[in-house]
C-alpha cells in the first residue's frame, strides 16, 4: 500500500509541474476597455513563449449594471510566432443598451481547452 501511495504522488507531482511548466508558455499581460459610439472594445495585450502557438481562445466574462453576466469569446488564433500580440473583443452596442454599463470584467485565455491565464479589472 504504501508502495502505490508513493506511486501516485510521484505520478501526481509529475502531472502538475508538466503542467505549470505548459502554462507558462503564454500569458496575458495587459487588458484595457475603451469606450466608443459602437460599443466596447476590449484590448488584450500576451505574449507567447513558444515558437509556435495553436488553439488560442480569449473569453471575456463581463457583469452589466443590471447584475447581468455575459459571456464573449473570441475566434481561435493558430500558428503564432514566439513575442507579443494583440487582440480585441468588441461588445456591441445594443448590450450597453439592454443591460445598462459594464462594471465588472475579466478575460481567461485557453490553450487547446486549457485554462493558462486570466487577467480581470
Amino acid at each position: 500500500m504504501n508502495r502505490f501511495f508513493r506511486t501516485a504522488v510521484l505520478i501526481l507531482s509529475l502531472v502538475f509541474f508538466a503542467t505549470y511548466s505548459f502554462a507558462s508558455s503564454s500569458s496575458i499581460k495587459s487588458l484595457s476597455k475603451v469606450r466608443s459610439s459602437k460599443g466596447y472594445i476590449f484590448k488584450i495585450n500576451y505574449e507567447t513563449d513558444k515558437e509556435w502557438t495553436d488553439g488560442l481562445v480569449f473569453r471575456l466574462y463581463c457583469t452589466f449594471s443590471k447584475d447581468v453576466e455575459l459571456t464573449f469569446t473570441s475566434s481561435g488564433l493558430s500558428n503564432i510566432k514566439r513575442g507579443w500580440h494583440k487582440t480585441e473583443i468588441r461588445v456591441p452596442k445594443v448590450y450597453r443598451e439592454r443591460y445598462g454599463y459594464i462594471k465588472d470584467y475579466r478575460v481567461e485565455m485557453y490553450h487547446n481547452g486549457m485554462l493558462i491565464s486570466l487577467k480581470s479589472l
